[in-house]
């Protein structure tokens, strides 16, 4: 296997990605690029990079943070790249900074140079077809236990060269990562059964009220969706796919649900529910091995159940690297198995056969072209 090549400092990218310079040059009034030897001036990758992270975060020091490098670093690097277009790219305010018009129209050209610099040296990392490069990652909280090591284990042994970024993030803002092409992969739950462009369905799971060990209500493996009329309710705030399935069925019923308060947190959710006579509605997985720890008990919402949808997709690029899919094929067996496991738990604690909902092919995917 040959040795790795090495990402230097400066990548002279004028051989892939010409045309986006020369936009950079033109929009900002340059009549003609500065020639160095016997190529184009070479675009600092990490000016770009420091560019974005501002754009994004609207602030110095939070790009700063994000990039784990000091603010007045950030500001010589945004300096140094706005002395390249020629103009300024942010205004700077009180509170922060904002994009200029200069500013605005160069940060989708500036996003494409850095994913081509990341496909690039993806590209040149390979070798033999081995997949390498980052791959970020972005799981809900209740895929915290288990799912990480599982992850981590089964990429590292299978595929040395690659290295995991994971986040944990809420439903909502892993959509909007993914649609902002700012995430490679995402699981993300929905109240919607359709899988959406560039996503998979993982699987569907009925919505369970949780509540205290011997509180009437989950006495039983089910409850009735009726008899959660005068029950105090604690959910995730709006708008969190729970909450949304919850009131839109409710809704339908014309059932008149007390939702007391809005907890963004499961872990504080159960807590309250701990202490108190108020329930709280999730989904199993991720929850099955908490419930006799921390003293708690649930019973499927039946007539009608709560379904919620749970799919795997991919961040809106140009396109998906080896290593992305790799990461993506062993994501989407480990989520299935965690599944199939906590209702396997679930059926067992009902004393029935458990019947999962997986799908049984998977479902129709569009890649991003």
């Amino acid at each position: 296997m040959g040795a790795r090549p090495t990402v230097e400092t400066r990548l002279d990218i004028a051989g892939w990605c010409q045309q986006t310079i020369l936009f950079f040059m033109n929009f900002a009034g340059r009549q003609s690029v500065k020639l160095v030897a016997n190529g184009m001036e070479a675009l600092r990758l990490e000016d770009l990079a420091a560019f974005v992270a501002t754009a994004d975060s609207g602030s110095l020091s939070q790009a700063a943070l994000l990039r784990g490098c000091s603010q007045s670093m950030l500001s010589r690097r945004v300096l140094e790249l706005e002395r390249v277009v020629g103009g300024r790219l942010f205004n700077r305010t009180g509170r922060g900074v904002v994009l200029t018009e200069l500013g605005t129209a160069l940060l989708p050209e500036a996003r494409a140079l850095l994913y081509g610099a990341k496909d690039f040296m993806e590209h040149a990392s390979s070798t033999r077809h081995q997949p390498a490069g980052t791959v970020e990652v972005a799981l809900p909280h209740w895929a915290a236990s288990g799912s990480v090591s599982a992850l981590i284990n089964r990429v590292g042994a299978q595929f040395p060269r690659i290295r995991l970024v994971i986040h944990e993030s809420y439903s909502t803002d892993v959509v909007d990562r993914l649609a902002s092409g700012k995430l490679d992969i995402g699981v993300y739950n929905s109240k919607h059964a359709q899988p959406p462009a560039g996503a998979q369905l993982l699987f569907s799971s009925e919505l369970l009220l949780i509540g205290r060990r011997g509180a009437p209500l989950v006495s039983s493996g089910t409850v009735q969706l009726a008899a959660l009329r005068h029950a105090s309710i604690v959910t995730p705030p709006v708008p969190n796919p729970i909450q949304a399935v919850l009131r839109d069925v409710a809704a339908g019923l014309d059932l008149d649900l007390q939702i007391d308060h809005e907890i963004n947190s499961g872990a504080m959710a159960r807590d309250v529910v701990r202490h108190s006579g108020r329930y709280s509605i999730s989904m199993l997985v991720g929850l099955a091995e908490r419930l006799t720890a921390e003293n708690l008990a649930a019973a499927r919402i039946v007539n009608p159940s709560l379904v919620l949808y749970t799919y795997c997709a991919t961040g809106a690029k140009h396109r998906l690297s080896d290593a992305t899919r790799a990461v993506e094929r062993h994501l989407i067996d480990i989520m299935r198995e965690q599944y199939a496991e906590a209702m396997a738990l679930m059926a067992a604690r009902e004393g029935r056969s458990p019947a999962t909902s997986l799908p049984s092919s998977p479902a129709p995917r569009i890649v991003h072209s």
